[in-house]
């Protein structure tokens, strides 16, 4: 026998690696049936990490230009797999990091999508254990009946329909075993995911790591779920119209935990099923009045917001009281998000200065913002192009080559950049608002655009400014239009449009309030021209699709296709399929 053979073979060769094998396989035993695969999971994330920052190291780069796009995708397609492999929070994740698409290149939307569709369950035996363990009763000591199977699943639980021993349908939420033993470790991988892409694109995005954590953390508590329907029917209940409109089934205490969570049982078909509005008699353009306005409602006025509001979360049924009308059926809330009055008052303003072209207002919001592209703002704000005069910095053309679509793309990145001047003053009350807004357009789009949603938004933020005509002028000298923060009261530069000043005389009075009814007229005159846009694009698309057959989704999609032109005329991006759907 060869001598290097001989030593591969010595006993105290052999006996190491034995032990070294049964080391990494006890671990793996242990990781697997103790501790629900949580190292293998975070071992998995960062192997990948480590070739996504290899990948976008030594391929990004002039002499590779013409293979941006397929880097890109190959990177996005390596997320989608960790992410659908690991499953359970990593789901979420994954729906996180396709919420920054407008920081990151269109195809981790498209590939990332995928994740809104996992729905993997856990055997029925699971769940038992579960109820028993939260409840402390047998299943059958607390429900007559129990489906076997679930009806729905998500990420991190999973509904099943019960009935309890007094006859009541229930639906009963039960999360899935391994979420309270991962998602230490999933929040881990997470914060360093995220680190690892503002390393790798040199673009501010862990500014709101913090915050996020948060939230998914509050998501996994069904206690805290319970809550926010409490508080979300309280604030509905405050509308004299919503209060009628929408339904938020009530949560039974008794038999909820903080894993486990018992809801009355409603039956209702999808806010967005045309045929299942049809068989009820129901008109979708009502229907969709009521899903802008729930939401408008939680953005400019309570500031308590639902920031998942996808169709399976909102159903409709017949009004219990009145056949011929509808009414929602708001469930899943786990992820809410809470404003401060500051940001609800400067969010409403700022919506209202959009529509009368008060560059001085929305300069100075942006300033207290810490945003330095107010245009960019707009468009994100509107889901619209938004016209602020200002010239085009990229303008490329159909012959453009690859070399100026590697140059493009790093003067994107100036530009994010620069759009973000100081991350720590961008409330971060925006993300999950984008979040909802973006949901809500893409539900209306899918019924065809039968409400002009900027419109009806645009008016609940006058709504939410409340009935001081102050904020219809644009220097107001007695009054405190926005609750300015410490740091900004010490910028010089910010605007009189947000500080206090003397009383006014009779004659200084008299000017603004003609200045006031002027300011609203054109604010109504703005609205009158985008409801001349709207009805004009529906009465296109229904031609459209009589005459030549063809399939549209209305001023929605009208929108879709003017901020692609704006995003490639301004910015270098070229957008295809429906990236601004959720």
């Amino acid at each position: 026998m060869p001598p290097l053979l001989q030593r591969i073979l010595s006993r105290r060769t052999v006996r190491t690696a034995a032990v070294l094998s049964a080391t990494v396989t006890g671990l793996y035993l242990v990781d697997t049936h103790k501790n629900a695969k949580a190292f293998q999971r975070t071992a998995r994330t960062a192997w990948n990490g480590v070739l996504v920052g290899y990948d976008y190291k030594f391929n990004f780069t002039p002499g590779k230009a013409n293979q941006i796009n397929e880097l890109h995708q190959r990177v996005a397609d390596r997320i989608l797999h960790v992410c659908q492999t690991n499953g359970g929070l990593y789901i979420k994740l994954g729906q996180g990091i396709a919420t920054n698409s407008s920081v990151l290149p269109p195809c981790y939307l498209t590939t990332l999508r995928a994740l809104y569709d996992d729905a993997s369950s856990v055997d029925y035996s699971i769940v038992e254990k579960i109820i028993q363990k939260e409840l402390g009763k047998e299943i059958h000591e607390v429900f007559s009946s129990f489906s076997r199977e679930p009806v729905a699943a998500a990420s991190i639980a999973q509904v099943h329909k019960a009935t309890l021993l007094d006859g009541t349908e229930v639906a009963v939420k039960v999360q899935k075993p391994e979420i309270q033993v991962q998602i230490e470790w999933d929040l881990i991988a997470y914060r360093l995911l995220i680190k690892a892409y503002e390393y790798i694109f040199d673009l501010p995005m862990s500014f709101a790591v913090d915050y996020t954590i948060r939230h998914l953390r509050e998501e996994t508590d069904f206690i805290n779920e319970a809550r926010n329907s409490e508080l979300c029917n309280e604030y509905l209940q405050t509308d004299l119209k919503l209060r009628h409109q929408v339904y938020v089934p009530k949560i039974f205490k008794d038999c909820s935990t903080k894993q486990v969570m018992v809801a009355e049982w409603v039956d209702g078909c999808r806010a967005t099923d045309k045929g299942g509005l049809k068989q009820m008699s129901l008109s979708p353009k009502k229907v969709m009045e009521s899903v802008v306005d729930v939401f408008a409602h939680q953005i400019f006025i309570s500031g308590f917001v639902h920031c998942d509001p996808h169709p399976g979360n909102i159903l409709v049924r017949k009004h219990p009281s009145d056949p011929r009308k509808h009414q929602l059926l708001l469930l899943d809330h786990g992820l809410y998000m809470r404003e401060s009055e500051e940001f609800r008052k400067q969010y409403c303003l700022f919506w209202k200065s959009l529509f009368l072209l008060d560059k001085t207002t929305i300069a100075d919001i942006c300033t207290l913002w810490g945003v330095g592209d107010s245009q960019m703002l707009a468009n994100a704000t509107l889901l619209k192009p938004y016209n602020a005069n200002r010239s085009p910095n990229i303008t490329p053309t159909s012959n453009t080559s690859v070399l100026d679509a590697y140059e493009i793309q790093m003067k994107l990145k100036t530009t994010l950049k620069d759009f973000l001047i100081n991350s720590e003053l961008l409330p971060k009350e925006l993300i999950f608002i984008g979040r909802n807004m973006t949901i809500v357009r893409a539900n209306n789009k899918t019924l065809g655009s039968p409400v002009n949603r900027i419109n009806r938004m645009a008016r609940w933020a006058v709504v939410g400014l409340g009935h001081d005509p102050s904020f219809w002028v644009s220097t107001v000298p007695t009054h405190h239009l926005v609750a300015a923060t410490s740091s900004s009261s010490k910028n010089s530069n910010t605007s009189q449009t947000l500080t206090r000043q003397q009383p006014l005389s009779f004659w200084r009075w008299v000017s603004l309030s003609l200045q006031t009814r002027f300011n609203y007229w054109v604010f109504e005159a703005a609205l009158a021209m985008m409801s001349a846009a709207y009805h004009f694009a529906q009465v296109k698309s229904y031609l459209e699709k009589v005459v030549l057959g063809r399939k549209s989704d209305g001023f929605e999609a009208v929108l879709d296709d003017a901020l692609k032109q704006r995003l490639e005329a301004e910015y270098g991006i070229k957008v295809e399929g429906d990236i601004f759907d959720a």
